[in-house]
């Protein structure tokens, strides 16, 4: 199960990789969006929201697994899968300790493929 979730999470990413690349070159407006992180795989598949307050350990093992990381913004509900900007560290071993929590993400949106995604250069907990 777990090797076709992290294929399947592979596929997703060079087909949104692929759409990008053809895309037009403009540089994309940097914007700050405001929503809580959480796993992709459970909140698509409703287990997040089953769960309760037992999600939150859940979550920190997907993505500790490899998981992609989301970002569930909190004006749309929208899923963002979060990316993180070139030059810095992967977004699961920087969003891992946000898990659950609000916070503030200061980057740029790309929808490629039926994806949504979020090209962040900063994030900050909202107390």
């Amino acid at each position: 199960m777990k090797k076709a979730i992290l294929v399947l999470s592979f596929m997703l990413m060079c087909s949104v990789a692929v759409g990008i690349a053809q895309g037009k070159k403009e540089k994309p407006k940097e914007i700050t969006i405001t929503g809580v992180i959480t796993d992709v795989k459970c909140h698509l598949n409703g287990m997040a929201a089953d769960m309760e307050g037992e999600h939150l350990q859940c979550a920190i093992d997907c993505i500790k697994g490899g998981l992609p990381v989301g970002v569930v913004e909190e004006k749309t509900d929208n899923l963002y899968t979060l990316i993180p900007a070139k030059g810095m560290k992967g977004a699961n071993e920087d969003l891992v300790k946000y898990v659950e929590k609000k916070v503030k993400l200061t980057g740029s949106m790309k929808e490629a493929g039926g994806t949504k995604m979020f090209f962040y250069t900063r994030v900050e907990e909202v107390k």
